[in-house]
């Protein structure tokens, strides 16, 4: 595996930059109820968000990354 350098900024959605909890938690809901008023920018960014929440409470080897 090759040595890749990320930006910390760049590995999230764009769009989570700018809801808030609420907006996000208020996309998952409306996934969860098979709503259809979210766009696929909001669902993408609120998918993000609970990957990245899942993973950080599943995960069982600490990973590494170097920051450049």
């Amino acid at each position: 595996m090759a040595l890749v350098y990320v930006d910390p900024e760049d590995m999230i959605h764009p769009l989570r930059k700018t809801m808030s909890a609420e907006d996000l938690a208020l996309v998952l809901q409306g996934i969860a109820d098979g709503q259809d008023w979210m766009s696929l920018e909001e669902i993408e960014a609120a998918t993000d968000f609970l990957y990245d929440n899942i993973v950080a409470e599943k995960q069982t080897v600490l990973g590494e990354i170097t920051l450049h």
